[in-house]
């Protein structure tokens, strides 16, 4: 018995132990906790990539907009252009920027100035990959922002609107109408509807005056007027004498 017993348990190390001492229950183990790993990596690593990318973009950004600061300190003007990736950025013997930054796919961040000879403004623009960020809602670039409204996040200079051109807003009137407004702020309305022409579905009509009407039009777009065009003369165009 004594014998048989030792060949049975020689027998069983040989079938579940392999050679440097892992049962083979623990190496499914551990190939099943391999394979969980990496399942996981590729479901979320992209999403945490993305937020890596975009909090460089902010970061750029941020570092932009204080530098564009200390240029329109000491030329009275903001740049007409920014200097291409990794490229100086100097004026007058003061350097900004050795290495100016750029997107981390490698292209340039969007800039905007007024078209004066000396902008008074300007808009640095990026295009956030994470269209979640709460970030988007807070800068206003959710129907977008810059020149053709293609970005959808930005910071800006205190005297524009970073969305301008990008967004038209809506409020109700004191008249209880849902009118476009320029700037609802200045006539301090309550709420103010984006790109939205029936305020909320007629909100103005039900809701009470002091959580939807504006205090007055003073902010309300005012249409431009297109030039009257003169009367053609009876006869219509002369044809030239021969």
């Amino acid at each position: 018995m004594t014998v048989q017993r030792r060949i049975t348990t020689n027998f069983q190390r040989t079938i579940f132990k392999n050679p440097s001492g892992f049962t083979l229950i623990e190496l499914l183990i551990f190939i099943t906790i391999l394979a969980l790993l990496f399942l996981v990596s590729a479901l979320f690593a992209p999403t945490y990539l993305k937020k890596a990318r975009d909090a460089k973009r902010k970061a750029d950004l941020e570092k932009i907009k204080v530098t564009l600061y200390d240029y329109y300190f000491d030329e009275n003007c903001f740049p007409k252009t920014l200097p291409g990736c990794n490229e100086g950025f100097s004026a007058d013997g003061t350097v900004y920027f050795n290495n100016f930054p750029c997107d981390p796919k490698g292209n340039g961040y969007g800039y905007q100035v007024e078209e004066e000879d000396c902008s008074q403004w300007f808009k640095i623009l990026a295009n956030l990959e994470n269209i979640q960020d709460t970030d988007i809602d807070k800068v206003g670039c959710r129907h977008g922002c810059g020149p053709r409204c293609e970005y959808n996040y930005g910071l800006s200079s205190t005297n524009i609107r970073l969305n301008s051109g990008c967004v038209v807003y809506y409020a109700c009137s004191p008249s209880r109408q849902c009118l476009e407004y320029e700037d609802p702020w200045k006539s301090d309305c309550p709420r103010v509807f984006e790109n939205d022409p029936t305020c909320n579905d007629n909100i103005c009509e039900s809701g009470t005056k002091k959580d939807v009407l504006c205090h007055d039009e003073s902010g309300k777009h005012i249409p431009e007027e297109k030039p009257e065009e003169k009367p053609k003369e009876p006869g219509g165009e002369k044809s030239p004498k021969k």
